[in-house]
C-alpha cells in the first residue's frame, strides 16, 4: 500500500536527509589532529562500513518499507524487528544530550567563552533545543524534509565548503600550514604510541586517551560510527514517488556529499591550527577564526550560528527516524497503545515527547557532576554498541533475505551481496569487541574488567524491555487494522509498478 496521504518526497530531499543524518562537521577537530594523516582515517572506515552499509541500505530500503524494523522484522520475525527497533531508539537518546552539547559550546564560543563547559548553561541549552526539536520533529514528514535538508545546507555543506575555500585561499596567500603537507604524512602520526579516540558523533566528553598495542585499531574503529545513520531515514522509502529508483539515487548523492563534509573541512582544520591547540569542541570554529580574517572578521559569528542551524538538522533527522520504528511496532500491537498515539500529522508523538524528556533527564548530569567525561565516554560507548548490534542485524537481515526471499523483486540488486554485507558485519563485530576496551586507566577510574562487566550489565539493561513488552503483549494493543500494520514492512515492488 502506498502512502497517498500526502505529497511525495523528491529522491533530493531524502539525499539531504541523509546527509544530515550522517554527516557533521561537529566530529571533524578531533581526526584534524592526525593531520594528512586524516585522509586514511576517515577512507578506511569508509570502504569497511560506510560503503558496504550504504549499498546494502540501497538493496533493502528500494525492497522493503520500514527501515531498519521492517528489513529486520522480514527476516528474522517480529521479535526480532521490535529489538533492533528499540536499540536504535535507545542510542539516539542517549547520544542526543552530548551531540546537542557541541551546540551549546559553539554558542558559548561565540558570546561568552566562560560559559563553555559550565554545567548550567550546556544543561540548558540541551533541554531547549531537545524540545524545540521535538515540536518541530512533530510538524510531519514533510515539514521535517523541508527543514532538515534547509539547515544541512545552511548549517553544514555550506560551512564545510566554505572552511575549504577559505583554507585554500588563506594558503595560496602565504598562509604557513600548520601540519606537514608532503606524501610521507599521509599515515597517521601516533605520538608516543597513544591515541585520542571517540564515537564520531560528539564533543570533548566522547574522547578519551588510548595507549598500546590496540590504539591505532581502536582510532580507526572510532571513526567507523562517524558514518552511522546512513539507515535512518530509509523509513521514507514508501513517501518517494518512485522508490525503487529513488532511494538508489538518495544514497549514492549522501555517500559523495558525505565524504565531501568529513575529509577537506578535516584537512582546513589541520592546516590552520596546530595538532595541539586544536580543541574537540570548538576546534572548527579556530579554524574560522584562523582564515576569517582582515574584513572578513565579523563572518565568524554567522558562521558560528550556521553550525548551530546544522546540529539542528541532524537531530530533526534522528529525532524523528528513531521513532518511526518503534511506531512501527506499536501499530502491529507490540507497544502498549500509550507509546501508539500519532499527532495529526502521523507523527509518534508520546515515543518522540518520552525521548525528550529522557534527553532532557540525562542532560542533568552536566549539573550534578563536575566532571562529565568518564560518565558520557561510558553512555556513547554503550549507544556505540547498541547501535553496532543494530548494524549487525541489518547486514545478517540483508543475507537471510537473500536466501530466503529471493523471488522478491529488488529495486537494486547488490552484486555480491555475501562479500559486501560479510564485510560490514565483520567490521561491525570487529568495532564492537573492541568497544569493550576502557581508555588508559590513568585517564579514566574503571579498571578493563570493571569496565567491560559494567558495559555488558548496561547492554542487557538497554536491550532488555522489547522482551518484556513482547512476553507481556495483549490483544488490546492491536489498535491499528491488521492490513495497515502489515504495510509498514511490506515490499515496494508494487508501488513502482
Amino acid at each position: 500500500m502506498k502512502d497517498t496521504a500526502s505529497r511525495p518526497l523528491s529522491w533530493l530531499t531524502l539525499a539531504l536527509m541523509n546527509v544530515a543524518a550522517v554527516a557533521s562537521i561537529r566530529t571533524l577537530p578531533g581526526m584534524a589532529m592526525y593531520g594528512l594523516g586524516s585522509v586514511l582515517l576517515f577512507v578506511l572506515p569508509a570502504l569497511l562500513f560506510f560503503i558496504p552499509a550504504a549499498l546494502v541500505t540501497a538493496e533493502l530500503g528500494s525492497t522493503w518499507r520500514g527501515g531498519i524494523y521492517g528489513w529486520v522484522r522480514q527476516a528474522f520475525g517480529e521479535r526480532a524487528g521490535f529489538a533492533a527497533s528499540w536499540l536504535m531508539w535507545v542510542q539516539a537518546a542517549l547520544l542526543l544530550p552530548v551531540i546537542l552539547a557541541f551546540g551549546a559550546d559553539t554558542l558559548a564560543y561565540l558570546f561568552n567563552p566562560a560559559l563553555a563547559g559550565n554545567g548550567a548553561f550546556t544543561a540548558g541549552v540541551v533541554v531547549v533545543s531537545i524540545w524545540l526539536i521535538t515540536l518541530l520533529a512533530l510538524r510531519g514528514v514533510e515539514a521535517l524534509a523541508r527543514l532538515s535538508s534547509l539547515f544541512m545546507l545552511i548549517g553544514t555543506l555550506l560551512p564545510a565548503l566554505l572552511l575549504s575555500a577559505l583554507a585554500v585561499h588563506a594558503l595560496m596567500g602565504g598562509m604557513p600550514s600548520s601540519t606537514p603537507l608532503h606524501m610521507a604524512a599521509l599515515w597517521p602520526q601516533l605520538e608516543g604510541g597513544g591515541v585520542l579516540a571517540g564515537h564520531g558523533k560528539g564533543a570533548a566528553s566522547l574522547w578519551q586517551h588510548f595507549e598500546g598495542d590496540l590504539a591505532s585499531l581502536v582510532l580507526i574503529v572510532s571513526c567507523f560510527l562517524a558514518y552511522s545513520g546512513i539507515e535512518v531515514n530509509a523509513v521514507y522509502a514508501r513517501r518517494l514517488a518512485d522508490p525503487v529508483a529513488g532511494m538508489r539515487r538518495a544514497l549514492i548523492l549522501c555517500v559523495l556529499l558525505t565524504l565531501l563534509i568529513f575529509i577537506p573541512p578535516t584537512l582546513a582544520i589541520a592546516t590552520a591550527v596546530p595538532a595541539h591547540e586544536i580543541s574537540l569542541t570548538v576546534g572548527v570554529m579556530q579554524a574560522f577564526a584562523a582564515v576569517l580574517t582582515g574584513s572578513l572578521a565579523p563572518w565568524l559569528k554567522p558562521v558560528g550560528l550556521m553550525l548551530i542551524v546544522g546540529v539542528f538538522g541532524s537531530m530533526l533527522t534522528w529525532v524523528a527516524g528513531s521513532a518511526k520504528g518503534l511506531q512501527y511496532a506499536g501499530r502491529a500491537g507490540l507497544l502498549p497503545p500509550w507509546f501508539q498515539r500519532e499527532n495529526r500529522a502521523g507523527m509518534p508523538a508520546n515515543i518522540m515527547c518520552l525521548q525528550a524528556l529522557v534527553v532532557s533527564l540525562i542532560s542533568s548530569v552536566y549539573v550534578l557532576i563536575p566532571d562529565v567525561s568518564a560518565a558520557f565516554w561510558l553512555l556513547s560507548a554503550l549507544a556505540a554498541q547498541l547501535y553496532l548490534v543494530v548494524y549487525l542485524l541489518m547486514f545478517a537481515s540483508a543475507l537471510h533475505l537473500r536466501r530466503s526471499q529471493p523471488s522478491v523483486t529488488r529495486g537494486y540488486r547488490l552484486g555480491r551481496l555475501p562479500l559486501v554485507a560479510s564485510t560490514g558485519a565483520a567490521a561491525s563485530l570487529f568495532a564492537l569487541l573492541l568497544g569493550f576496551i576502557p581508555p588508559s586507566s590513568e585517564h579514566f577510574p574503571l579498571s578493563a574488567p570493571g569496565y567491560a562487566a559494567l558495559l555488558c550489565g548496561l547492554l542487557v539493561l538497554a536491550a532488555l524491555p522489547p522482551f518484556v513488552f513482547y512476553a507481556r503483549k495483549q490483544p488490546a494493543w492491536q489498535l491499528a487494522p491488521p492490513e495497515t500494520a502489515a504495510a509498514d514492512y511490506a515490499p515496494l515492488e508494487q508501488d513502482s509498478r
